[in-house]
This record gives C-alpha cells, sequence and structure tokens, in this order.
C-alpha cells in the first residue's frame, strides 16, 4: 500500500490527474515512482493511443 501511495503522489506532483497516475502506477509498478517524462510518455503511449 505505501509503495502504491508513493508512486500516485509522485505521479500527482508531475502534474498528472487521477486517471493519468493510476495508468502511470499501473505500467511503473515495479519502480518507486514515475519517469521525469511520464507527461510526455502518456501523450504517446497513454490509453487513448492504444
Amino acid at each position: 500500500f505505501a509503495t502504491r501511495s508513493e508512486r500516485f503522489m509522485d505521479a500527482y506532483r508531475k502534474g498528472l490527474d487521477g486517471a493519468q497516475a493510476a495508468w502511470a502506477g499501473k505500467k511503473y509498478r515495479g519502480h518507486r515512482g514515475v519517469p521525469k517524462n511520464i507527461l510526455e510518455l502518456w501523450a504517446r503511449f497513454g490509453p487513448s493511443r492504444q
């Protein structure tokens, strides 16, 4: 639970909203945080692109 919460907080700090934070948390679940370029990755590979 703590690691998942940490990923959400990191995503929010980087400017993602709830849906984007959930996507990033699922995609980067093996990591403690999300990459710095997460907004660029969302634009390229987010759910609307698949």
